[in-house]
């Protein structure tokens, strides 16, 4: 399958027929490591986004690389071994979405049996500062088996027509290309947007938030990678992303058997659940799968039981407020409440990185809306504040019998739903 079948280092891929990767890290590893575990334990995804902040493909990476640094020859051969091992296991198990996959290769594999072995029609190719020799190839390849080339360079190339996208960083001279699209890296700040074309896409952390800090818990992002991967996508892309990381399809589960998912059979995958739930309890089960963790903590358990409880009396007492016309927002509004002390992020990355809608944002940002004080509402009824409950659902027009009610039956679900977590 991939570049290479030596046994000195990376992965010996002659054995990809038997599920099996073998001498991860050298030949002296310890035990062969099954295609899916290496799956599930190094690759993620790079979200790129056009212009409007809508996901419109991805790039698979090795989660946690520091592609910014140097490194030897051999540890980039062993990493891109892995990289490729993954793709072919994502290909055989059918796990290639809708959406473009990019994936980096060397000019190594690019001349290589591996690439044509490899080739799917969403899967477009990454090449780092090519010559005349590898854009030919790449017409070539175009031509005669429909693949798909991206030319990463520092600044565009206007001289040929051979690349399908161009990745630059955001600091290069915007260029009308004879063909292709451009997609913009390292994108931080809004204004940046306005110098490229409607068409280009972008990378980085204007859409994403910032990284996870060094000190963060090592599932800190995955989690916060489901939470983007739910508010974001469609039900397809997060059914992929739950066969993809398996270690919180137990997690998801429980929360799909409990009152929040409302599954009354059995389902006998995440997969099987969401399909079952549909879209909307999907997204909501997904949500606090990533608040509770696998295996969860009582922290997290009680972040995952307040966003239940908020979200749910939020929801339902929307309908009733004259200033509230998307009731689901404040349901989001609840939900999320609890992701910046859960995550130790601000509001405004938690926004960047999941795609929060802007009356959402602005409502947990603290500003003086609607949802804003029904969230206020929900804290009074957490703290027991007759006098502040009395205030605050006259200023929204509910009575309090209402609050009262709503407020003890989603505490109920929430209960529920925390007391499955493991």
């Amino acid at each position: 399958m991939a570049s290479s079948g030596s046994k000195g280092g990376g992965v010996d891929t002659l054995a990809l027929s038997s599920g099996v990767v073998t001498h991860v890290g050298g030949e002296n590893a310890p035990s062969p490591v099954r295609e899916e575990d290496l799956r599930n334990r190094f690759l993620s995804f790079e979200p790129m986004f056009d212009g409007k902040g809508r996901v419109v493909a991805r790039e698979l990476v090795l989660r946690g690389q520091d592609t910014a640094s140097k490194q030897p020859e051999e540890l980039k051969r062993m990493h891109e071994d892995m990289l490729l091992t993954g793709l072919y296991s994502l290909s055989q198990d059918g796990l290639l979405s809708d959406q473009l996959l990019f994936v980096k290769i060397s000019r190594d594999v690019m001349f290589s049996e591996a690439l044509a072995q490899l080739a799917h029609p969403g899967i477009v190719w990454i090449l780092n500062d090519a010559d005349a020799k590898v854009a030919e190839q790449a017409e070539r390849l175009a031509a005669s088996a429909g693949m798909k080339f991206c030319l990463e360079a520092p600044e565009p190339d206007v001289s040929t027509s051979a690349w399908h996208y161009q990745r630059i960083p955001s600091n290069a001279s915007p260029a009308s290309l004879r063909a292709g699209r451009i997609i913009v890296q390292n994108i931080s700040r809004e204004f940046e947007l306005a110098r490229w074309p409607d068409s280009s896409w972008f990378m980085g952390e204007y859409f994403t938030g910032p990284r996870a800090a060094p000190n963060a818990k090592p599932d800190h992002d995955l989690r916060m990678e489901l939470a983007a991967v739910a508010m974001r996508d469609a039900l397809p892309s997060l059914i992929q992303f739950m066969r993809l990381n398996p270690s919180l399809e137990s997690q998801l589960m429980r929360i799909a058997h409990s009152m929040a998912g409302g599954l009354s059979t059995e389902a006998d995958s995440a997969a099987h659940a969401m399909i079952k739930m549909g879209s909307k309890r999907s997204q909501r089960v997904a949500i606090l799968t990533a608040l509770a963790g696998s295996p969860v903590t009582a922290d997290n358990r009680l972040y995952a039981q307040v966003a239940l409880a908020r979200a749910l009396l939020m929801g339902k007492l929307a309908g009733s407020v004259s200033g509230i016309t998307e009731p689901d927002e404040a349901f989001e509004a609840g939900l999320f409440s609890t992701f910046p002390a859960a995550f130790s992020i601000s509001v405004n990355q938690l926004y960047r990185r999941v795609g929060l809608s802007r009356n959402v944002y602005e409502s947990l940002a603290g500003q003086d809306t609607a949802i804003n004080k029904l969230l206020r509402l929900a804290h009074a009824c957490e703290h027991q504040d007759g006098e502040l409950m009395s205030r605050l659902s006259g200023e929204l027009g509910i009575s309090l019998d209402s609050v009262a009610a709503s407020h003890v039956e989603a505490a109920v679900t929430a209960e529920d739903t925390g007391s499955r977590l493991i």
